[in-house]
């Protein structure tokens, strides 16, 4: 994975390992590209795509992040295994994932 085109704190963002990791920026400012990156990076490490939760504000986002990590992924022959987990993974909204959590914890 590439990651010369980030600068340094980005690069910080896709490469802490530790702990949850908050990215917060301006449109356009290349938050899809950290996050692909960072989860991309976790599965490399031996995170499976299930054990992941990245939330964004919309429905679209969160397309185009699954879509850019299934792309890093089947890039790779050793990750391609993960991209059958990938479409299980919690990449969704913050929206879908809470009305996940009430129908499944609703009692």
């Amino acid at each position: 994975m590439d990651l010369s085109s980030l600068n340094k704190n980005q690069r910080l963002a896709v490469e802490t390992t530790e702990g949850p990791v908050m990215v917060m920026a301006g449109a356009g400012s290349g938050k899809t590209q950290v996050l692909t990156s960072r989860v991309t990076n976790l599965i490399e490490k031996g995170v499976k795509p299930t054990e992941l939760l990245v939330l964004t504000f919309t429905n679209a986002a969160a397309a185009e992040m699954k879509s850019r990590v299934r792309g890093m992924l089947s890039e790779r022959q050793d990750l391609r295994d993960s991209i059958s987990l990938l479409e299980q993974a919690y990449i969704t909204t913050f929206d879908s994932f809470n009305l996940s959590m009430c129908k499944k914890y609703f009692y």
